[in-house]
């Protein structure tokens, strides 16, 4: 029987699997990405896909009359994780992942852009083989509490960036999928977004990225590669 696909649930096209599709094709795990703003339908669970994996956006959680599909998405990724099925939510899938177990959402004072410090908390699955502090990328204007029937996995001074929400379910507030393509927009897009920033904070980024992208590719597969196994998605040899 051939195993049901992941499905990627894309919010917009300025933030696609990227990195995160790379890492599934060489690991060999079938997955499609439903491009929700064209109006593509969420997968039907447990029927036609084999976990969800939630992506980022310049949409937020509370948008739901101007995104309708975004209380869809809560309703679908709540039946997953009581289910014990995988999810794993980016950025603002982290948030409809803590909407969906249970906790808040809330805009921040000032948004996180740029790469920053991440501290493990926890020696969880997910982040296994990765050390502690790391370096990830990061755009967020909102951020989450931790749902009480979840875990803290990771933090950074502007608080809560991974937690697990099940025993197949996890949430990154940073951005591992950044890839070349990416960032090349990326960058510059934040740049010119947040002028109240300054030069010296435009040009810092720029040096970050350029020092911290080759890598990063790497830090993004070991993710990837932790998810699968841990969900069983894939199975080691």
């Amino acid at each position: 029987m051939t195993a049901k696909p992941l499905v990627i649930l894309q919010h917009e096209p300025d933030d696609p699997p990227a990195g995160i599709g790379t890492a599934l094709k060489h690991l060999g795990v079938p997955f499609e990405v439903r491009h929700l703003y064209k109006g593509d339908p969420l997968p039907e669970w447990p029927h036609e896909t084999g976990g969800v994996i939630v992506l980022g956006g310049a949409l937020h959680v509370h948008q739901t009359r101007e995104h309708p599909f975004l209380g869809d998405e809560v309703k679908l990724l709540r039946h997953v994780i009581h289910d014990g099925g995988p999810v794993w939510g980016v950025c603002l899938g982290a948030q409809l992942v803590a909407q969906a177990a249970g906790g808040d959402v809330y805009k921040l004072k000032d948004p996180e852009v740029g790469w920053i410090t991440v501290e493990k908390v926890l020696d969880d699955p997910l982040l296994h083989g990765i050390s502690s502090p790391f370096t990830a990328f990061s755009w967020h204007e909102y951020a989450c509490t931790v749902p009480t029937t979840s875990h803290l996995v990771a933090s950074s001074a502007h608080g809560v960036q991974a937690f697990r929400a099940g025993g197949k379910a996890w949430a990154t507030q940073f951005h591992p999928e950044v890839d070349a393509s990416i960032a090349s927009h990326w960058v510059e897009d934040a740049a010119k977004g947040y002028p109240r920033l300054g030069e010296e904070w435009a040009r810092q980024l720029r040096e970050d990225t350029e020092r911290n992208l080759p890598g990063y590719s790497s830090f993004c597969h070991t993710l990837t590669e932790n998810f699968v196994i841990s969900t069983g998605l894939k199975h080691t040899s």
